[in-house]
């Protein structure tokens, strides 16, 4: 492929150099010729002078149809449209429609190339959320990362609308060469659209049944956060333990020693958590909704109902006290992962796309 292509992208505080979206375009720059590639990066926060900062704002107010659309969005849309102007690129990449995508669409024209996103939240989001979702329209195609999400962004983008998968860093997280034998240890990650609430109820029950259990939350601490009265019910337990900001080691290491992967969860497309976890070798326990199907295979996965406490409480007992079947799980999602997500996969996927793009006029 020698068409030029820039990528717009950014990485997030939370997430370490192993983990996120902004892996396909380091895995993509090992396949690409060196001189097709460029990359814009938005730093959220970065601060500005006045002046400029009062041009960014009345340039990206109207442009703002997310909450987590920016000033550095628009700041880094401008160096996008800058850098298009000067390097010429067959293709821009929106990396995270979200958070980037507001006066890139009114320059297309001028800027005389193809432009396509990808969609990182559910369609319920979208339908509850942003304030102007036609914009997406403007886009030559728009990669999704949940299957379900096709359908929503059909009516504004009709046979350019394209499921790729999330990848994750299978090298990186990889299961531990030997299992210690400890305390069985259910492991929970991260906070959007997870269903705290159910998470609470289902360790109060597992561990009336069985006191022995042990709970690892990985979880950012924001303001605020550690006073959510649910979240004080889970902390009561002292076989629970909780962690943030941990290093790209310590993250593998949680997973590593953990026996499987408690995750209620209200909707979601791709997921972290979910992918490094089975990446690791976890059998998973989590709901049936938004792209768990996608990212799951019913050899390592129990997909319930939301909301079904006694639904996890015996899926979790059950695979505690059954060591073989956690083995046949473990190997089954490795197994998923190493032949469906590793991201020199999807980046091939990701290029193919690209190439349909800019061959169809």
């Amino acid at each position: 492929m020698n068409h030029k292509i820039l990528w717009l992208r950014r990485r997030f505080d939370w997430m370490g150099k192993h983990s996120g979206y902004d892996q396909l375009c380091e895995s993509m720059s090992t396949l690409l010729p060196h001189d097709t590639y460029k990359s814009v990066w938005q730093h959220p926060g970065q601060p500005q002078k006045k002046i400029l900062r009062s041009m960014v704002e009345r340039v990206g107010k109207k442009a703002k149809g997310s909450p987590m659309y920016a000033l550095d969005s628009t700041t880094a849309e401008i160096k996008t449209i800058l850098k298009s102007l000067q390097w010429h690129p067959d293709l821009i990449h929106v990396t995270y429609v979200e958070n980037q995508l507001g006066i890139l669409p009114n320059w297309k024209e001028r800027l005389s190339c193809k432009i396509i996103g990808t969609s990182h939240q559910p369609a319920g989001w979208w339908r509850l959320v942003h304030k102007h979702p036609k914009k997406i329209a403007n886009l030559d195609a728009l990669i999704v990362l949940g299957s379900r999400e096709v359908s929503y962004f059909e009516q504004y983008l009709p046979g350019r609308v394209f499921f790729i998968p999330h990848g994750v860093d299978t090298d990186f997280f990889c299961p531990p060469l030997e299992k210690e034998k400890r305390q069985v240890r259910c492991v929970f990650s991260g906070k959007h659209l997870r269903d705290l609430s159910t998470l609470a109820i289902v360790i109060d029950q597992v561990l009336s049944k069985n006191p022995e259990i042990q709970f690892d939350i990985i979880m950012p601490r924001n303001p605020g956060d550690r006073t959510n009265p649910t979240l004080i019910r889970i902390a009561r337990h002292s076989q629970v333990h909780w962690y943030q900001g941990v290093s790209d080691n310590r993250l593998r290491k949680l997973y590593q020693q953990a026996n499987m992967l408690v995750l209620p969860i209200i909707d979601c497309t791709a997921n972290n958590a979910l992918l490094e976890s089975i990446s690791c070798g976890l059998p998973v326990i989590s709901n049936d909704v938004g792209g768990l199907l996608d990212y799951t295979r019913d050899t390592f996965a129990e997909l319930l109902p939301i909301g079904d406490v006694d639904g996890f409480v015996n899926a979790i007992l059950k695979l505690t006290q059954d060591s073989e079947e956690q083995q046949t799980r473990s190997q089954a999602a490795r197994k998923f992962a190493e032949e469906e997500l590793d991201w020199i996969k999807i980046t091939k996927k990701t290029i193919e796309i690209y190439q349909k793009i800019l061959t169809n006029n």
